[in-house]
């Protein structure tokens, strides 16, 4: 009765302590902020996520030009998020008002996932209060109150996670998986290479037992990746893509100036131009070259630019590229107490590859009936995922903060009982 009655206290002292330190972090960020619309237009990817929202909203339109006629430009972004934030648009169209909407919809969808997986397992009241830490995770809170994409992607990740964390041999799989995977890419397509491992893992499992509804779930996810490339190449006619950023993300993460410019904090900032000069001077001539066209010559001159490198320079810029993701510190000074303490944040999610690598290295079978092996198999899929889009484009900090919720997620998984000891220690002390 006593431990009873001391676990609701612990768990009541950590939800106290939680709230307070987002309403902390949320009243300083609004109070010192500018949420002015004229300054959120001038806020780059933000601001053209706020432009397309508040178009859709307005016009029923996916465009950035206040208008009913669709663009090219517009489709730099990815729908998902755009889409999503149209709707608060239905209720308020002031910034600061349409944030604080952002941070209780993506509050709610938290709580409720940490709840549902919370009464699906049986977990101790002190490990739930842990869980909730999500709430104050810091790299989270930082993308929470803008416009950008980044925290919403980690929701969804985070919620993938969980399906996949119910995955049992006499249960058959989710349809929400497969819906939820195609959202996630289509939120965020740095997400791509984690998506398709977590999910193929996933399928895989189910496929000797369910082999006619895995198939379908994965006919399910295509059809809903697939259908935004089909509706830009039938609208534009011009080729069949996902963004048109993507040509200009590839010129900026391979390019003469990644070993010497490139760093975790702003690895993007590269000129996306200094490729063209790989590409004949009568391509670039065309005048009818827009947004879509540019960013097939980024690729083509992103290509040729690679094939004129030796084994050994591609191996060295991949390298480098790989050291700045996977650095906790940023390689550019970010001041501020929540820089900081995210720091440490990453520093724990490293301390979760090696726990990762330790148990590969076991060479004892994957137990899918244990939430940590499972866990281990997401934290594997986010390794993957990392390293091969760091290869192919770039992350650093501001994408990878899309891993941030679930990769404390599945600390504190695979460390429960260490967790939870700690806790109470602590308590009894």
């Amino acid at each position: 009765m006593i431990a009873i009655r001391r676990n609701k206290l612990v768990f009541v002292l950590t939800i106290g302590f939680i709230l307070l330190i987002k309403s902390y972090f949320l009243w300083n960020t609004f109070h010192n902020g500018d949420f002015s619309e004229t300054k959120i237009l001038k806020s780059g990817d933000a601001g053209h996520y706020f432009k397309i929202a508040k178009n859709l909203s307005e016009f029923k339109s996916y465009a950035d030009n206040g208008t009913s006629i669709a663009n090219e430009s517009a489709t730099w972004r990815p729908p998902i998020w755009p889409f999503t934030l149209s709707l608060f648009f239905y209720i308020t169209t002031h910034p600061l008002t349409l944030l604080i909407l952002k941070v209780l919809f993506e509050t709610f969808l938290l709580v409720t996932a940490v709840i549902y997986f919370y009464r699906k397992n049986n977990y101790s009241l002190i490990f739930f209060g842990a869980l909730l830490l999500l709430l104050i995770e810091p790299q989270y809170l930082k993308y929470s109150v803008t416009f950008l994409s980044e925290s919403f992607t980690a929701v969804l990740i985070l919620l993938l996670s969980m399906l996949f964390m119910q995955l049992q041999k006499n249960k058959a799989p989710n349809v929400l998986a497969p819906i939820v995977a195609a959202v996630t890419v289509m939120c965020h397509p740095v997400s791509v290479f984690f998506v398709v491992t977590l999910l193929g893992i996933y399928l895989l499992f189910h496929l000797k037992n369910h082999i006619k509804r895995t198939i379908l779930h994965g006919l399910l996810f295509s059809f809903i990746v697939l259908s935004w490339p089909m509706r830009n190449a039938l609208l534009f006619d011009k080729g069949f893509y996902f963004t048109a950023s993507q040509g200009s993300a590839f010129s900026k993460s391979w390019n003469e100036k990644v070993l010497t410019d490139f760093t975790n904090v702003d690895g993007d900032l590269a000129d996306e131009n200094l490729n063209l000069k790989y590409i004949e001077a009568k391509e670039l001539k065309n005048p009818n070259n827009g947004v879509l066209e540019y960013s097939k010559l980024y690729q083509k001159g992103t290509w040729n630019y690679i094939k004129s490198l030796s084994f050994s320079q591609q191996v060295k810029t991949a390298l480098r590229k790989l050291k700045s993701n996977f650095n906790p510190f940023p390689e550019k000074p970010k001041a501020g107490f929540f820089e900081s303490l995210s720091i440490l944040f990453r520093i724990i999610y490293l301390l979760v590859f090696v726990q990762l690598l330790i148990r590969l290295l076991s060479w004892k079978k994957i137990d899918f009936n244990s939430h940590r092996d499972k866990a281990f198999m997401v934290v594997l899929a986010v390794l993957l995922g990392q390293t091969l889009m760091s290869i192919y484009i770039y992350t650093g900090l501001r994408f990878n903060t899309v891993y941030s919720l679930t990769l404390l997620f599945c600390f504190l998984l695979i460390n429960q009982q260490w967790v939870t000891d700690k806790i109470n220690r602590l308590t009894n002390k």
